[in-house]
C-alpha cells in the first residue's frame, strides 16, 4: 500500500512516500480503505521527534480516518465490507488502516469523508472540554482561546449549540472566520492590550468558562478575565507547557482548573458518537485545505505555518 511515513526525525522534507506492507486486522479490529485522514499537531511532534515522541521508522503518521470497511478481524460484529466509517487509530496517512472496532463508527450521511475525518481527535476533544469538563450552560460567557484552530472551531460551535455567549481569540486575519462560526467577537491574542480587549468583548467583561488549547503563553492574561467561580479547561500545549499561577488568586476566586485528561476507551467512544452527531447537525467541521497523500510534505508545511482555520486533510484515491 502507498503510505506517507518517517524514518528519522526532521523537517517536512524528511517525510517519505512509498509502498509498505498492508496491515491485517486482528481480533477486534477493522481494516479500512482510507478516503481521508486529517493532520494533527501530534503528527509534527512525531515527525520532529519532539515532546517526547521520537520514533524509529518506518512510522506512518495520522490518527483520524474516514473510509470504507474492507474486512473485519475475529470477533468483530456490526461492520460489513463497503460500510462508510470514521475512526480514531494510528497510521492513517496511508491507503489502508486498521481501526479498533471500539473506535470505529458509522459515518453520518450528512458528513462526507473529508469532513468526517476532521472530527475524531479535535471534535472529540472539544466536546469533552465544553460539555463534560466545563459543563457549559445556557447563558454562560465562554472564551475560546485559539478559536480558529482545530479544537477551537469545534469548541465555538459546541458552546453556541448549548446556548452560551462565545468570544474567541485569533490572529486578525482569522477573525471573520471565528465570527462566522458563531462567536460574538474575535480578539487579537497578539496585541499588547489583549486583557483590555477581552474585557471589552466579553459580556460583563468576564468569562464564566475558558477553553484553551495553546498552553502557558496566554494563561496569565486570560485568567485576568475569568469570573469568580469560573471554569478553565486546557486541552493543548502548542505554544508553551509552563504557566505562572498565583495560588492566592485561585483560592480567593474559587476557580476550577481542569486538564482534558486521557479518558478510557468507553468514554472516548461515547464522546466520539456525540461529537459526530453534533458535527453532522449543527457544528460543521472547518476544513482549511485538502492535499492528496502524495503531497503530505506540503500539508505539513502548511500545518506548521498556522496560517489556516480548522483542519488540514489528506485524501487518497
Amino acid at each position: 500500500m502507498l503510505a506517507s511515513y518517517v524514518l528519522d526525525s526532521g523537517s517536512p522534507d524528511s517525510l517519505r512516500l512509498g509502498q509498505l506492507d498492508a496491515p491485517t486486522p486482528g481480533p477486534g479490529q477493522v481494516l479500512v480503505r482510507v478516503q481521508a485522514a486529517s493532520l494533527d499537531r501530534v503528527d509534527t511532534y512525531i515527525r520532529r521527534g519532539t515532546h517526547g515522541m521520537a520514533t524509529t521508522g518506518p512510522t506512518i503518521l495520522g490518527r483520524d480516518v474516514a473510509g470504507t470497511v474492507i474486512r473485519t478481524g475475529p470477533g468483530v460484529t456490526g461492520f460489513a465490507p463497503g460500510d462508510a466509517v470514521v475512526g480514531l487509530t494510528t497510521g492513517t496517512h496511508a491507503e489502508l488502516a486498521v481501526v479498533p472496532a471500539t473506535h470505529c463508527f458509522p459515518r453520518p450521511a450528512a458528513l462526507d469523508a473529508v469532513h468526517a475525518a476532521a472530527v475524531p481527535t479535535a471534535g472529540r476533544t472539544a466536546y469533552d472540554a465544553v460539555v463534560n469538563l466545563a459543563e457549559v450552560r445556557p447563558g454562560d460567557r465562554v472564551l475560546v482561546v485559539a478559536a480558529a484552530g482545530a479544537v477551537g472551531t469545534f469548541a465555538v460551535q459546541y458552546a453556541r449549540h448549548l446556548g452560551a455567549r462565545v468570544v474567541g481569540t485569533s490572529a486578525p486575519a482569522k477573525a471573520d472566520a471565528v465570527r462566522a462560526l458563531g462567536a460574538l467577537d474575535a480578539v487579537d491574542h497578539y496585541r499588547p492590550d489583549v486583557v483590555d480587549s477581552l474585557r471589552a468583548a466579553l459580556p460583563g467583561g468576564e468569562a464564566d468558562v475558558i477553553v484553551e488549547s495553546v498552553g502557558g503563553t496566554l494563561w496569565s492574561d486570560v485568567l485576568k478575565v475569568l469570573a469568580p467561580g469560573g471554569r478553565l479547561v486546557t486541552c493543548g500545549v502548542t505554544a508553551d507547557s509552563h504557566a505562572h499561577l498565583h495560588l492566592g488568586r485561585l483560592m480567593v476566586k474559587g476557580w476550577t482548573l481542569r486538564g482534558i485528561g486521557r479518558p478510557g476507551p468507553e468514554a472516548v467512544a461515547r464522546q466520539m458518537r456525540e461529537a459526530l452527531t453534533l458535527s453532522a447537525v449543527t457544528a460543521a467541521p472547518a476544513i482549511a485545505a485538502t492535499h492528496p497523500l502524495e503531497q503530505a510534505a506540503a500539508a505539513h508545511d502548511q500545518l506548521e505555518t498556522s496560517d489556516f482555520v480548522g483542519r488540514i486533510v489528506l485524501t487518497t484515491g
